[in-house]
């Protein structure tokens, strides 16, 4: 016989505690069942305060990480101060067939074809995109990309 009542059947008076004793679905049996309480328990918060510091956690490394590769790309400049040099010394050598050209025949080649075809090869530069300016008036070459950060 269950208590509070005649065989077979269930009390559907709450239980001292938290749990309470409810028939069954068909009348098949008692289940019993968990007194639902409002607001959120110490474990919950744990849970939510523990998301939030592995979220944070992440957010810096990948700020950190950020930071890092502005520091190397900065660290990167020498690299390209040489190719900026490395295209000063080819100009160089092109001005000094400038000035060649300029002693042999006692003026300066007509435009910038006419010092291209001193050269045996194009002039090949190391900075992606850079070329030189030729002032026919003057003799003067100077380099289309002068600054190392364009470089």
């Amino acid at each position: 016989m269950l208590p509070g009542g005649g065989p077979g059947l269930a009390s559907t008076k709450p239980a001292t505690g938290r749990l309470r004793i409810s028939p069954g679905r068909g009348g098949l049996g008692d289940t019993i069942s968990p007194v639902r309480q409002r607001g959120f328990g110490f474990v919950e918060i744990i849970i939510v305060v523990a998301i939030v510091a592995v979220a944070g956690f992440l957010l810096m490394q990948y700020f950190s990480s950020t930071a890092k590769t502005v520091e190397k790309m900065q660290q990167d400049r020498p690299l390209a101060r040489s190719r900026l040099a490395a295209d000063q010394a080819t100009l160089t050598s092109v001005q000094s067939l400038v000035s060649t050209y300029r002693a042999e025949k006692g003026q300066n080649p007509p435009d910038k074809a006419a010092v291209l075809g001193l050269l045996v090869a194009p002039p090949r530069f190391q900075c992606p995109g850079n070329d030189f300016d030729y002032e026919p008036a003057t003799g003067a070459l100077s380099l289309t990309i002068s600054d190392d950060a364009r470089c």
